[in-house]
């Protein structure tokens, strides 16, 4: 369906954006570090009423300075004449599918030049982009790509949202405006939480260490590897892949907690709390997290990881702690952990893969392993 469908759109695209149906596959390539300047006046374009960061340091970061990536530059580009008008970021990952290693793609970024939206442009490049990866993969979008995407692609699931309420004066402010009653109440609803945070805490085990960590090593492949198993599905975490995507990302500090039993890491957790970007609510994330089901066969580290994290975050000053996950024992550990799940709020999360076998497994929704990592986080 998907090829036939590329045959179809061609002709209207190639009329809506004026170059010659047969131009239209050469003019959708793998970005050189040359297209730099046309890409970020695209992202200008596209996204000038929301950039509160060094754009060019980050696409350096992300599309030409990842090396981890396994394509020269994981980003595309659209021209038309020297004019940049479209393009789509992809994140080259390892999908672990029943235990077999899969080369996948994660698609961010699909933008296309403002006067030449609604075009079939932004269509026409993600169905070239299924023509070259074998399984590619979105988390969540905005109000008008999750219509593009939605036609594009399966809707597999939906990540959960847990969050927890540090300090209630924002809300109690929203209700009654700010005043000496709003103080009052806030103050009586502040105090209401930390004794509710108290009454979830549980004494570490003497066994459980836990500890900042700097940096990912070798031990998060040998963690990743308990469970790549039949049954799972999960995006493989190895170092290099990690420490690029969090320790030296330019938009956002990152902080990894790691568990450790005996001097072996058995779990860890990284948060963000960014106050660089508009947060006037002081909302802080929990991003990833994974860790062995238990500890000696009897108790999972998972929890108190959370916890940890959880008060981390409070001592430098987050008024709301949320996390964004898709896992049974992840549920288990954030409920475990006071923080509670909000029905009306969602990350959808998609999938377009070949051959067909391949599709309908991912599309099942059994046995994924999904955190806020596997979004575009910052």
């Amino acid at each position: 369906m998907l090829p036939n469908l590329l045959e179809k759109l061609g002709p209207y695209v190639s009329q809506a954006v004026g170059l010659p149906t047969e131009s239209l596959l050469q003019a959708f390539r793998p970005a050189i570090e040359g297209d730099l300047p046309g890409i970020l006046e695209l992202r200008q374009a596209v996204l000038r009423d929301v950039l509160w960061w060094d754009d060019e340091a980050f696409v350096r970061w992300r599309y030409f300075d990842n090396k981890s990536a396994t394509e020269p530059t994981p980003y595309w580009v659209f021209e038309k004449g020297k004019e940049i008008i479209g393009g789509i970021g992809l994140e080259p990952l390892v999908l672990v599918v029943d235990g077999e290693p899969c080369p996948a793609v994660r698609t961010l970024d699909i933008m296309v030049r403002p006067d030449f939206d609604g075009q079939g442009l932004g269509v026409l490049m993600n169905l070239v982009i299924f023509k070259h990866f074998p399984i590619t993969l979105v988390t969540g979008g905005n109000e008008r790509s999750r219509n593009l995407i939605s036609r594009l692609f399966r809707h597999v699931l939906d990540l959960h949202v847990w969050k927890a309420i540090i300090k209630s004066r924002e809300r109690v402010e929203r209700r009654l405006g700010p005043g000496p009653i709003a103080s009052a109440v806030a103050m009586v609803g502040d105090l209401f939480l930390t004794m509710d945070r108290r009454n979830w805490r549980h004494p570490l085990p003497k066994k459980l260490e836990i500890r900042e960590l700097t940096r990912f090593d070798s031990w998060v492949m040998v963690l990743s590897q308990e469970f790549e198993r039949t049954g799972r599905i999960l995006v493989r975490r190895s170092p290099e892949y990690l420490n690029w995507r969090f320790v030296h990302n330019p938009r956002c500090r990152y902080r990894i907690l790691g568990g450790l039993v005996g001097g072996k890491i058995v779990g860890y957790v990284v948060t963000r709390f960014n106050l660089s970007r508009p947060n006037p609510r002081k909302e802080a994330e929990i991003v990833d997290c994974l860790a062995l089901p238990t500890i000696g066969g009897e108790i999972s580290p998972l929890p108190f990881l959370i916890r940890a994290a959880v008060d981390q975050l409070v001592r430098e000053g987050a008024c709301l702690v949320s996390c964004t996950a898709f896992d049974d024992a992840i549920q288990t550990a954030v409920e475990a952990s006071g923080l509670h799940r909000r029905p009306d709020e969602r990350l959808p999360f998609f999938v377009q893969a070949s051959p067909t076998a391949l599709h309908e497994r991912l599309s099942a929704g059994q046995g994924w392993c999904l955190t806020g990592y596997d979004s575009d986080v910052e």
